[in-house]
C-alpha cells in the first residue's frame, strides 16, 4: 500500500512475523502480503442472516489485559458482519467458573450499539470451564436467536480448560453449529484445534493479530458460502503458518541439604533433620526460582483473502498521497497548490465545490510555547500555508495575519500586510519560534481586542484559526467567550490529547479539528476551508438541508453496479458542508423492504458518512420503490430521526425504474409534503416509470449506465442546490 511509509511497512511485517515467545502464530508471507492482509481484514463486508455467540473467557489464567484485548478482537469482528435484526445477530456470554449472558443475540440491533456493550463487559475472574460453558449454551440454546439462522460460536480463550469439554463440543457441531477458537494471551494451539470445526485451520486464529484473524474467520466464512458478498477482485490464498505454544516450567538445578521439621503421627513438633531438597534457580529474596519456558510449534497452512490496493496504480499526481477506503475506492491526500479533483491534477476543491471567492479577515494564532515545541511549531506553519494556499487561488479578497504567542502574543504579520501571496507565504516561513510558557487563555483576549485592527474590514467576517498542541496554563473558556462576543468566528486545530481544550475554545465540536498524525492534520485543509470561506457563501454551503439517498440494493442492479452506486454517493457527499445546522444526510437501500443505514443525525461528518456508505451491504431481491417512498415518508424523514421543521428537504432515488409495486401515491405523497424527489435513471429505464417517481421531466437525470453516473456529480449537486422549496 503506497500510503504506508517504509517504516509502516516494516512494524507491519514485524508484528506478525517476529516476536518468538509470545505464543503468537507466525505468517510466513512477504511484507506486501502483510499488508494486504491488513487492508482486506478492514475493507471487506460479510452480511448473511447467521446468529453468532461470542464466548469470552473471563478466566484467571487469561488476566484482565488478555481480556480487554478478546474484547477488542470482538468489536473488529463487529466491523465487518452487518448487524442488524434480520441479517447478523451477536450475543455474548463470559465464561469462567460459570457461564454468564452479557447479552442476548436480541438485545443491541446495530454494529455501533453491539460494540459499546462489548466495550462495557467487565473481567469477572474464575476458574477455566470450556466444557460447562458449551453445556450452558445447548441447555439454554442461542439467547434472542432464531430457528431457521445459521449457528456459530466464537471461543476466545487460551484453550486451557479445567474441565472435559470434548463431549459437549461433539454434541454442538453434531448439531449444525460452526466453531471458530481464536486464541488469547499464550494458546495452546492442540487444545485450540480440539474445540474448533474441521478443518481446524481454517476455524482456528490468534487475536493478538487483530486483523489477520478477523480476515481468516472471514475467509472461511466465505469459502463456506456463509457470506456471499465478496468483491470479485478478491481472491483467496493459502501461506505457511507457524504456530508457537509457551510453557513455563521451574528451572532444577539440583538438590541442596536443607532441614525440614519431624513430624509423626505422635509428636507434631518434633526435632528438625538435615535432608535434601531440589534446587531451582533463585532470582531474588521474593522470587525464589525463576520459570524455564519451553515454546512447541506447529506448521500448518493459513488460508486468507487478499483485495486489490487501488493505491497500487498511483493514482494521486503531483505528489498527492493514496489513502485507500474500499476494495476499489481511495480519496487523494493532495500537496499544497494541487486538489481540484480527485487525483489532485486541477486547481483548487473550493472553486469546484462553488466557493469562487473567499471575503475574510483571517487571523492564525499559533502556540509558539516550549510545551508546543519546534517541531510542532513547524508542522503549524506548514498547515497554514497549506490552508492558505486552498484558498488563494480561488480567491483575491482574503486578508490574512499571523500571531504567535507563549507568554505572551507578538502579531508576526499584521492583517493584510502583505497582498503578495507568495511574499506572505515567505513570511509565514521567516516566523521564529519563541518558547515560553502557554497562555492560550490570555492569548485569546488579545488577539479579540488588538487582531483586527487596522488593516481589516469591517463588512467582511473575522475568521481566527487557533492552533495548540499543548494544554493551557491558564483557563480558555472566559477568554473564548469574550472571543466570540467580538463577533470573531472561531476555529481550533491541534493534537487529540487536548481535544476538551480545543472544544471549549470554539463552544462547538464541528469546529474544532483533532489530528494524531500528521497525515490526519492535512486531511483537515479542505474541510477547514470550505467552513472558513462558506460563511457567507451562496449556494448549498450556507443553506439548511435534509438530505436522503435512496439506493437500489436489489437484483435489478447487479452487486458491482451496486459498488459504482456506493462510490458515487460518497462522492456527492464532498460537495456538501456535514454540520447539525447546515447539510444533513441519511441513507436508505431497499429490495424486498427499505432499510436505514443512517439517520440524518447519526453523523456529523464527512468521514463518518464515506465510512458507512462503504459499509452498505448488497441486499439482492426484487425491487419495491414504493414501499420505499412510503418509508422515506413516515420514517426516514420523521422528527425523531432526525428531520429538521422548516428545513429544505430533497430526496435522491437512483434506480432502473423497476418496481414490483404501485409507486404514483407514495411519490405523490412526499411531493404533497414539499419533498423534492430527484431520480437518476440507469440504464434501460424508462421515462415514463421515472415521472411517475419524479413528477417532473426537471427532476430527472437519465443515464446509459452505471459507469456514467461519476460523470453526473456536478449537475446532480447544481440541481440539489437551486431547486426552490416546494
Amino acid at each position: 500500500m503506497r500510503s504506508f511509509s517504509g517504516s509502516l511497512y516494516f512494524a507491519l511485517f514485524l508484528m506478525i512475523l517476529v516476536s518468538q515467545g509470545c505464543g503468537l502464530q507466525q505468517l510466513m508471507a512477504d511484507k506486501e502480503t502483510i499488508v494486504k492482509i491488513l487492508s482486506s481484514g478492514r475493507l471487506i463486508q460479510c452480511s448473511s442472516a447467521i446468529d453468532i455467540l461470542l464466548l469470552l473467557d473471563g478466566s484467571h489464567s487469561i488476566g484482565k489485559g488478555s481480556f480487554e484485548r478478546s474484547k477488542h478482537f470482538a468489536a473488529k469482528l463487529c466491523d465487518i458482519l452487518d448487524i442488524n435484526p434480520d441479517r447478523i445477530r451477536i450475543g455474548v456470554i463470559q465464561f469462567s467458573s460459570k457461564p454468564k449472558v452479557e447479552f442476548g443475540l436480541e438485545a443491541y440491533p446495530t454494529r455501533e450499539e453491539t460494540k459499546e456493550a462489548i466495550k462495557k463487559i467487565f473481567f469477572r475472574g474464575g476458574g477455566t470451564e470450556i466444557g460447562r460453558a458449551i453445556k450452558y449454551v445447548l441447555l439454554k440454546g442461542f439467547h434472542g436467536g432464531r430457528e431457521d439462522a445459521l449457528k456459530i460460536i466464537v471461543i476466545l480463550t487460551d484453550g486451557k480448560s479445567q474441565d472435559n469439554a470434548t463431549v459437549p463440543l461433539m454434541s454442538a457441531k453434531n448439531s449444525g453449529m460452526t466453531i471458530f477458537a481464536v486464541g488469547v494471551k499464550h494458546p495452546e494451539w492442540k487444545e485450540l484445534a480440539s474445540l474448533a470445526s474441521m478443518p481446524s485451520e481454517m476455524h482456528v486464529f490468534y487475536a493478538e493479530h487483530y486483523d489477520d484473524a478477523v480476515n481468516g474467520l472471514y475467509t472461511t466464512l466465505t469459502q463456506s458460502t456463509v457470506c456471499s458478498d465478496v468483491h470479485p477482485a478478491c481472491k483467496l490464498v493459502s501461506r505457511f503458518c507457524q504456530r508457537t505454544t509457551v510453557n513455563a516450567e521451574k528451572k532444577y538445578l539440583g538438590n541442596h541439604i536443607c532441614w525440614k521439621g519431624k513430624n509423626d503421627r505422635t509428636n507434631w513438633h518434633g526435632k528438625p533433620m538435615a535432608t535434601f531438597c531440589p534446587l531451582y534457580m533463585s532470582l531474588d529474596f521474593f522470587h525464589p526460582f525463576s520459570w524455564k519456558r519451553t515454546y512447541s510449534q506447529i506448521h500448518i497452512r493459513c488460508y486468507r483473502t487478499l483485495c486489490p490496493d487501488p493505491c497500487d496504480s498511483a493514482p494521486c499526481h503531483n505528489g498527492g498521497t493514496c489513502v485507500a477506503e474500499t476494495v476499489d475506492e481511495y480519496s487523494c491526500l493532495c500537496p499544497l497548490g494541487y486538489g481540484g479533483d480527485k487525483h489532485c491534477t486541477g486547481s483548487r476543491y473550493l472553486m469546484s465545490a462553488g466557493i469562487t471567492d473567499c471575503s475574510v479577515n483571517l487571523m492564525f494564532l499559533v502556540d509558539g510555547s516550549w510545551n508546543m515545541g519546534l517541531e510542532g511549531f513547524l508542522q503549524a506553519k506548514g498547515f497554514a500555508k497549506r490552508l492558505l494556499q486552498s484558498i488563494m487561488t480561488s480567491s483575491t479578497k482574503l486578508l490574512v495575519g499571523f500571531a504567535q504567542y507563549s507568554d505572551n502574543v507578538r502579531i508576526e504579520i499584521g492583517m493584510g500586510q502583505y497582498r503578495d501571496f507568495n511574499d506572505l507565504l515567505k513570511a509565514i516561513d521567516g516566523i521564529a519560534f519563541n518558547g515560553g510558557n502557554t497562555f492560550t487563555g490570555k492569548a485569546l483576549r488579545y488577539v479579540a481586542e488588538n487582531g483586527f485592527g487596522e488593516g481589516s474590514r469591517m463588512d467582511v467576517p473575522h475568521v481566527l484559526v487557533v492552533f495548540s498542541n499543548s494544554k493551557s496554563d491558564d483557563s480558555v473558556i472566559l477568554p473564548a467567550q469574550h472571543t466570540k462576543e467580538k463577533e470573531l468566528f472561531i476555529l481550533s486545530v491541534g493534537k487529540k490529547q487536548i481535544i476538551n481544550q480545543l472544544n471549549n475554545i470554539v463552544g462547538d465540536v464541528q469546529l474544532s479539528f483533532a489530528y494524531n498524525e500528521s497525515y490526519e492534520l492535512y486531511s483537515n485543509v479542505l474541510e477547514l476551508s470550505s467552513k472558513i470561506c462558506g460563511i457567507n457563501a451562496p449556494g448549498c454551503f450556507s443553506k439548511p438541508l435534509d438530505l436522503v439517498f435512496t439506493v437500489d440494493a436489489s437484483g435489478n442492479v447487479g452487486r458491482q453496479n451496486f459498488r459504482q452506486i456506493k462510490g458515487f454517493v460518497r462522492n456527492i457527499i464532498s460537495h456538501f458542508d456535514i454540520d447539525k445546522d447546515l447539510t444533513q444526510v441519511a441513507m436508505v437501500i431497499y429490495s424486498n423492504k427499505p432499510r436505514t443505514l443512517f439517520n440524518l443525525d447519526s453523523f456529523d461528518s464527512e468521514g463518518k458518512i464515506k465510512r458507512a456508505i462503504s459499509s452498505g451491504p448488497f441486499l439482492d431481491g426484487h425491487a419495491h420503490i414504493g414501499k420505499a417512498l412510503k418509508y422515506i415518508l413516515e420514517d426516514t424523514l420523521a422528527i425523531q430521526k432526525g428531520a429538521r421543521p422548516g428545513i429544505h428537504k430533497v430526496v435522491v432515488m437512483i434506480t432502473d425504474g423497476q418496481s414490483s409495486d404501485d409507486v404514483v401515491p407514495e411519490a405523490e405523497q412526499l411531493r404533497q409534503n414539499g419533498i423534492a424527489v430527484f431520480v437518476l435513471g440507469v440504464a434501460d429505464a424508462q421515462t415514463t416509470p421515472l415521472l411517475r417517481i419524479a413528477g417532473s421531466h426537471k427532476f430527472i437525470i437519465p443515464l446509459r449506465s452505471y459507469q456514467d453516473l461519476k460523470h453526473y456529480e456536478i449537475k446532480l449537486v447544481r440541481r440539489i442546490c437551486e431547486v426552490p422549496a416546494m
